[in-house]
């Protein structure tokens, strides 16, 4: 047996099928969901997730993705800041901004093209492993099902992470939420993404849309962005002019406003048996430094790498044993050095206390004067930690 099944058929799910698929693998998908995904939220990829996109052959006119050429990060009520362009990544833009929804479509067409199956409205109930496979349980049009696979990849976002009792989840709450939403402004973006660090949590703004368009996050405090939220347009925008500052210009539209609480969610292992934990399903991460999609699709990438090479070199019955937990161990460091990169961030950044205002302002001076950190950087955000 060496079928591969995928539960979740989102961005990161599709994405690996499709890699696996292109690899000679024996892929199908599992959704939850009757049809197509309704979700509206903008997407930040960077340039190394543009190759595993690209690398799977979905990657085109139809995202309509606008690029990122710089990132400017400051701190709110302090000195320093940092800028980190292209040229600093060696690479044509930084990273790209796009919709949810126009990235699951052509996925989904390209799931269509490749001919890999997607069982929709196919609800988890339970997994049982039985040594060389496992069985999966489900109901589907108010029957009851089992179906056999060699592998279990979980790319739901974690909805059926309670059903592998080998695998614990760990969360921390930040107490924070963020609010999302699509602003314009009286001035070009020219490609530029800001990110503003204030006592109350990071705002960023990433260029999304038209050329005087960006993708909004404001992190604060549930009480302050429900307050936020209630507010009309007109005084909203007046409230984040003043929060984050003219640098991008004066915010004359406001539109799609909507908020969720920041929790970091991390699971005890990636791989029980032959089940397998990728994306948001493994861990989800707070918005500031735009890590946790990404880190899926790396995610994503690997793990159809390793099953390639173990399907080609099938020794025995147990071919992907080893695949797998050569996964479990080689994803560590990159989730770990992201995980942590993220969390060191939130606690660093969202205070106001003048013992870690300073060295904030000294650390991102000296990241935008000297060459070698403002390049290490840049490559650590494109293609995560180094392996």
């Amino acid at each position: 047996m060496d079928n591969i099944v995928i539960i979740g058929a989102g961005p990161v799910g599709a994405t690996f099928a499709l890699l696996a698929k292109r690899q000679g693998l024996n892929v199908s998908l599992m959704e939850a969901r009757e049809g197509p995904s309704r979700e509206t939220r903008s997407l930040a990829l960077s340039h190394g997730s543009r190759d595993i996109l690209d690398a799977a052959h979905v990657w085109g006119a139809g995202l309509h993705a606008t690029e990122i050429h710089a990132i400017h990060t400051s701190q709110k009520g302090g000195f320093g800041r940092s800028l980190i362009t292209r040229e600093d990544g060696g690479v044509p833009a930084l990273g790209y901004v796009l919709t949810y929804a126009d990235l699951q479509t052509a996925l989904d067409a390209e799931l269509e093209v490749q001919q890999i199956p997607v069982q929709r409205g196919a609800v988890v109930t339970a997994f049982e492993e039985r040594g060389d496979h496992v069985d999966i349980r489900f109901t589907q049009a108010g029957g009851e099902h089992i179906r056999e696979a060699a592998v279990v990849v979980l790319a739901d976002g974690g909805a059926n992470l309670g059903k592998v009792p080998a695998i614990s989840i760990t969360e921390k709450d930040y107490g924070q939420a963020a609010l999302l939403g699509h602003i314009e402004t009286d001035t070009p973006h020219r490609g530029a993404a800001y990110e503003r660090f204030t006592p109350e949590g990071p705002a960023a703004l990433l260029p999304h849309g038209g050329t005087k368009e960006y993708a909004m996050v404001w992190v604060s405090s549930p009480a302050r962005i429900d307050a936020l939220k209630a507010l009309d347009d007109a005084a909203f925008l007046d409230a984040f002019q003043q929060h984050f500052g003219y640098r991008a210009g004066r915010f004359t539209q406001i539109a799609g406003r909507r908020s969720y609480p920041l929790r970091l969610r991390t699971v005890s292992s990636r791989v029980s048996g032959n089940i397998t934990v990728i994306g948001n399903a493994a861990q989800a991460l707070h918005p500031v430094a735009g890590q946790g999609f990404n880190l899926g699709l790396r995610d994503a990438n690997d793990l159809a790498r390793l099953l390639a090479d173990a399907r080609r070199e099938r020794v025995g019955d147990l071919i992907f044993s080893n695949a797998l937990r050569k996964y479990g161990l080689e994803r560590n460091r990159d989730v770990e050095r992201s995980v942590g990169f993220t969390d060191f961030l939130v606690g660093a950044f969202s205070n106001d206390h003048l013992a870690t205002r300073v060295p904030r302002g000294v650390a991102l001076a000296l990241v935008d004067v000297l060459p070698f950190a403002r390049r290490g950087l840049a490559r650590r955000m494109l293609f995560g930690a180094p392996k």
